[in-house]
């Protein structure tokens, strides 16, 4: 099947140099080496009311350029570069302190389980049929929790929060949905 598929590669590189008045099809595939690619897809997919995971291979192709023959080397050897001057070590710019949380019927995916205190930008983005909120609060904290407020059905929402170490449970307080299992953790160092 590979082999058929980089003759109808070949075939179609010939035709578009032939359709532009390039040269012919040997000095197209002398010019490149195709290279095949694939990728694992995962989706979700609702079948008889059940959510059921399809598992499919992506393929595709591409053209490498094969480099042109190096000229033929001068008789008087070439002269060395300068030298290159050394570079004063940088500070290493600042991670940005984000989380994105997935909300699906019923449960939470955060896109880390560790973040760094401090100000923390939240968005909660609701996969799922029906509206979700986003609480969070530190473990131990009988306070009032912060909030995202309730997010529609493929909608999200932003929000930046002030978090001191600690680990914190974050659920959602729709009518049973914690109950259903709408809640996990996350560690702030």
């Amino acid at each position: 099947m590979r082999a058929a598929a980089v003759a109808l590669v070949a075939v179609l590189a010939a035709l578009a140099l032939a359709a532009t008045g390039g040269g012919t099809a040997s000095t197209a595939a002398a010019e490149c080496t195709w290279q095949r690619h694939s990728k694992r897809v995962i989706k979700h997919v609702r079948r008889n009311g059940r959510l059921r995971k399809v598992v499919r291979r992506k393929t595709w192709w591409s053209c490498n350029p094969v480099a042109a023959p190096a000229p033929p080397a001068a008789q008087t050897p070439a002269p060395s570069p300068p030298p290159v001057p050394a570079v004063a070590p940088t500070e290493p710019e600042a991670e940005a302190n984000r989380l994105a949380v997935k909300s699906v019927e019923y449960y939470f995916v955060l896109s880390r389980s560790k973040v760094k205190a401090g100000e923390l930008t939240v968005e909660l983005n609701n996969q799922g049929e029906d509206p979700h909120n986003l609480n969070i609060q530190r473990d131990g904290d009988d306070g009032e929790p912060l909030q995202i407020s309730e997010t529609a059905s493929l909608q999200r929402d932003v929000a930046t929060f002030d978090l001191a170490p600690g680990t914190y449970r974050l659920w959602c307080s729709l009518p049973e949905h914690e109950e259903k299992g709408m809640h996990t953790t996350l560690v702030v160092d």
